[in-house]
């Protein structure tokens, strides 16, 4: 069956001269210490050797003369455990009762000197060469190296087992077992990275699916082991039969052919006699399949002489079944009763009604060990619970006694605690008062600086319009006085009378803006339907412009978002923010129209408003002057603007930054290219 391949292959000699490479789990020279460079001598001798002979010998055949030979070489007795391992895994390939003889050579040395590990390898070795003639002993010795390599951790032996084990229970067509103890081995060799392991653990999956009918996870298996391989340069032997037992069941005969050919040219080149019947038998059943009979009889043949030669029975069952199959079709009673007596033979001796009984008590046995091993596993983890319960109740005791010891030192040191906190807190609010004042002084400042210029404005006119009435209410016999003079007197002082009035308003302007700024607002929310409220601003903003701005025009465009979700606001303040807002930027577009360095341009300002997640937006633009970085960072702040003096307090866009932000949770962003135009963003919280 492959995957009992024990980790070792052959590659064939490239020249004459060539050194037979070994690739094992037990790297040759590591295993051997000291006397490594002895074996790789005896392996160059190899070729030597064979044609001294009668006739060449098989790569193999030299493998193993060479290390028949290291063995009667002075060496320790865990380095010869090893070696003998070695001569069974190789001759597995070529006689499976030799092979057992020397796996029992390496278990009684290793349980002699107590080499836990080679008694586990030797296990293994000698479960491999009893599986063909003794299933239930077979499964008893992989399931003893099992353990042991479970007791030592030894996870490579741990994965040979499972996938050995595996194979008896694919044997029995117990699919579930067979695969999970398969996947197991396959789990380790990925943990381990060893990918030559992959290769053998994948391929025997895809052969188990295959055996069970499930084709297309049979190829996709085989197809990874055929990649891993080929990319490792390991032998693809059992692989290509696996692929000719998918290619024929599916129907691809032409295919399956191929395959069947190419698995029996790698087997002869590396010298496997059971991968080699598995070939043939494969090949022989094809033919069958078709109805070529003679030729399924002659490959059926070379199929039964090479499980013979191995003693491989399994091999030697399958072929002699398709003889008897074969030769009742011709009607060849004679070699069809020869074949069917051997065929029974063998299932006899590998399925006979004992064995099959001691299988079932050795699995019963089995599911005993390891429902004790998990019951002692529960036992242990409660025993553990209660150390870990009893060490909390110590720990308690001992944290009780610590927290008894510092209780006084915490107190003390809650009691500086609360000293430092009082003493940062009055630190804290002396700090908010500093800044409080330092804020106060600033506004105050802004607001003394905004109010002066209106002020000396009236003072001045106010000392001018006194000299003006003092001269006019002069001595009125003085002959120099003409009536000219007073007219002119009085036009002046109706002037100075008019800029009073002017700056004094420009003074109250400032001091009511200051205090729609400092109110907290009283009005109520409601939900307000936005497209209208912005309609309304608009037509309101516009009209006004105009009322102010004879004959000023400025196309108007809309772009309102349907099914817009109401929002709650106040609307009196909303309404002044979009008024604000629209009427700075229809004095943008003015201020660039007057400017006339573009005689086709036209005065635009784009209302919008969008439905996001949460939100609504409000988007207002122009295409007037814009602004700079530099007047972009100052916009919101009390008293900036950038109207001529007296025509703007600077508080219209803080009020607004404030009503939005502060009333109504939302944020008031600019966006501006100087040159191009301005976009306010309002976006309110639905």
């Amino acid at each position: 069956m492959p995957g009992d391949w024990n980790g070792f292959y052959i590659f064939a000699c490239l020249r004459p001269s060539a050194l037979l490479i070994f690739h094992t789990r037990y790297s040759v020279f590591r295993v051997l210490g000291q006397v490594g460079w002895l074996l790789a001598l005896l392996l160059l001798a190899g070729p030597a050797v064979a044609a001294a002979g009668a006739g060449p010998k098989p790569a193999p055949s030299i493998a193993v003369d060479s290390l028949r030979r290291l063995l009667t070489l002075p060496q320790t007795d865990y380095d010869r455990v090893l070696l003998l391992c070695q001569v069974s895994d190789q001759l597995w390939t070529q006689n499976t009762d030799s092979a057992a003889v020397y796996a029992r050579r390496a278990l009684a040395l290793a349980q002699r000197i107590h080499f836990r590990s080679g008694e586990g390898e030797a296990l293994n070795r000698l479960g491999a060469a009893l599986r063909e003639s003794n299933l239930a002993r077979a499964l008893e010795v992989f399931q003893q190296s099992l353990r042991i390599a479970e007791t030592i951790h030894d996870r490579a032996l741990m994965a040979q087992n499972l996938r050995s084990i595996g194979i008896i229970y694919v044997y029995l067509r117990d699919q579930r077992q067979g695969l999970a103890y398969y996947f197991r081995a396959l789990e380790i060799g990925q943990q381990l990275h060893d990918e030559h392991r992959e290769v053998i653990e994948l391929s025997n999956i895809g052969l188990a699916y295959d055996l069970f009918g499930q084709l297309d996870s049979s190829r996709i298996f085989q197809e990874r082991a055929y990649a891993l391989a080929h990319r490792l340069h390991t032998p693809t032997n059992y692989i290509l039969y696996g692929l000719g037992n998918v290619a024929r069941k599916q129907g691809h005969i032409a295919q399956a052919r191929i395959f069947y050919r190419e698995s029996i040219v790698e087997s002869k080149k590396v010298h496997h006699l059971r991968s080699l019947n598995f070939a043939y038998v494969g090949l022989a059943t094809l033919y069958q399949t078709i109805g070529r009979t003679d030729s399924s009889i002659y490959y059926a043949r070379l199929g039964c002489e090479a499980a013979q030669k191995n003693g491989f029975l399994r091999g030697v069952l399958n072929a002699s079944t398709l003889l008897t199959q074969d030769f009742k079709r011709r009607d060849f009673p004679d070699s069809a009763l020869k074949y069917q007596s051997l065929m029974l033979v063998m299932k006899d001796t590998l399925f006979g009604q004992e064995k099959v009984m001691r299988l079932q008590s050795l699995n019963y046995r089995e599911q005993q060990r390891a429902q004790a091993a998990a019951a002692s596993q529960a036992a242990l983890r409660s025993r553990y619970r209660t150390y870990a319960l009893l060490a909390g109740v110590v720990g308690l005791l001992a944290l009780a006694l610590l927290l008894g010891r510092h209780a006084r030192q915490q107190e003390r040191a809650r009691e500086a605690l609360e000293q430092s906190l009082s003493e940062l807190k009055t630190a804290q609010e002396q700090l908010v008062q500093r800044e409080k004042m330092a804020f106060l002084g600033e506004l105050t400042a802004g607001i003394a600086h905004e109010l002066q210029n209106p002020l000396n404005f009236v003072k001045n006119f106010a000392e001018v319009s006194t000299d003006l009435v003092d001269e006019i209410t002069g001595d009125p016999r003085d002959p120099s006085r003409s009536t000219g003079l007073e007219a002119e007197i009085l036009a002046g002082l109706k002037q100075n009378l008019q800029k009073i009035s002017q700056h004094g308003q420009r003074a109250t302007s400032i001091i009511k803006g200051m205090l729609e700024h400092s109110r907290t607002g009283t009005g109520h929310r409601v939900l307000t339907n936005v497209n209208t409220l912005v309609e309304d601003s608009l037509r309101l903003a516009y009209q006004g412009l105009q009322a102010k701005e004879k004959g000023f025009t400025a196309q108007l465009t809309t772009s309102y978002a349907p099914g817009l979700p109401h929002v709650s606001v106040v609307p009196l303040d909303m309404g002044r923010v979009l008024i604000n807002l629209l009427t700075n930027a229809f004095h943008a577009v003015q201020q660039r129209q007057r400017q006339g360095t573009d005689p086709a341009y036209v005065p635009e300002v784009t209302v919008s408003t969008h439905s996001g997640p949460g939100r609504v937006e409000i988007r207002i633009r122009d295409n007037g002057t814009g602004m700079s970085d530099k007047v972009k960072a100052k916009i919101f702040q009390p008293f900036y603007t950038t109207k001529p003096v007296g025509e703007g307090t600077g508080l219209g866009l803080s009020l607004s930054h404030d009503i939005v932000t502060t009333g109504h949770g939302g944020t008031l962003t600019v966006e501006s290219e100087e040159g191009q135009g301005t976009e306010f963003i309002i976006s309110l919280p639905v």
